[in-house]
């Protein structure tokens, strides 16, 4: 019985929370109201690089828009998306210590109460009937009045504070993507020795365009902290890979690449990857500008990789409230 009363004392914290929140409902969102998290990535790619043997010119541009519907969650004293500060974790630890420590004093009384329910099943009359004889016999006992002492000490305890947090969660996503790539080669393979200049010529076009066809769910999640005047984002991306056609022009001559160039355009796919070897942009951290029900920003991030590999992406999110 001592295991199952942390349950019952969160299940207390939770009601207790919701309560605090309808009761400040002028500084959040009522839960289930709609918001909007619009992000834009751009990821572009320009340059030349060249010496007396080889020239490798590029110029990428990758766009992807969503757009995701979000739903308020009911505003709480602590945090879901970021973080909890070094007050807000000693404040738990000391809760569940109280707890545990309500627990362990009132486990004879619990255990009374399990072998009240055992005798009695589920005869109400009976459960009442020895209900009372149970308070008669513990009434002005030590046991009885530490028992009582304790709950009030753990009701106060487990009395949360003042809300501040609220967090939006994503529900749906719509999108479309664009995809404009061209790498231009020259190079001075042996084997191009018999052609012209003595060099061999690559072209490389890649070009694509579409609407997300995965619009279920959303990993968007908006948390605005109202004690501190931010606002913490985890931005949504694609489900799935971004279908293209690819189109290389070459006078390379068979056996220049061990698999052969295919010839004509051909379908493609590559998997949207916002920051360098992710899958999603890492959770930020920003201030809000006026009333937190409408803000936006620009992100950057520069990648490291080789040529055309290590271009910026840039991600411009606007978050608003309907």
């Amino acid at each position: 019985m001592s295991n199952s009363f942390p349950r019952l004392a969160a299940l207390a914290l939770v009601a207790l929370a919701t309560a605090s929140a309808a009761t400040r409902a002028a500084d959040f969102a009522p839960k289930g109201v709609g918001a909007m998290l619009s992000v834009d990535y751009s990821y572009a790619a320009a340059g030349k690089k060249s010496d007396k043997y080889d020239l490798r010119e590029w110029k990428l541009l990758r766009t992807l828009h969503i757009d995701a519907q979000l739903t308020a969650v009911a505003a709480a004293p602590m945090p879901s998306l970021q973080p909890m500060e070094a007050g807000q974790q000693t404040r738990l630890q000391q809760q569940t210590a109280q707890v545990n420590k309500f627990a362990e004093q009132s486990a004879p009384m619990m255990a009374s109460a399990q072998a009240i329910m055992e005798k009695c099943g589920d005869d109400e009359k009976c459960m009442e009937r020895e209900a009372m004889r149970l308070g008669q016999s513990m009434s002005g006992t030590p046991q009885l009045d530490a028992t009582l002492k304790a709950g009030k000490e753990t009701a106060a305890v487990l009395a949360p504070g003042a809300n501040r947090y609220q967090v939006w969660q994503g529900q749906s996503q719509t999108g479309n993507y664009r995809i404009d790539e061209k790498v231009h080669i020259v190079h001075a393979d042996p084997i191009c020795i018999p052609l012209p200049k003595q060099r061999c010529t690559r072209d490389e076009v890649r070009q694509g365009a579409g609407t997300l066809a995965n619009t279920k769910g959303s990993a968007a999640i908006i948390e605005v902290d109202t004690g501190k005047s931010t606002l913490t984002l985890m931005l949504p991306t694609a489900h799935e890979a971004l279908g293209y056609t690819e189109t290389v022009t070459t006078d390379e001559p068979e056996g220049t690449h061990s698999t052969p160039t295919p010839k004509g355009p051909q379908p493609r796919q590559l998997a949207f990857k916002p920051v360098e070897g992710k899958a999603q942009v890492p959770t930020f951290t920003v201030p809000l500008s006026g009333g937190w029900r409408s803000q936006s920003g620009v992100q950057t991030f520069k990648f490291t990789g080789p040529n055309e590999q290590g271009g910026t992406m840039t991600v411009r999110w606007r978050f608003q409230v309907q």
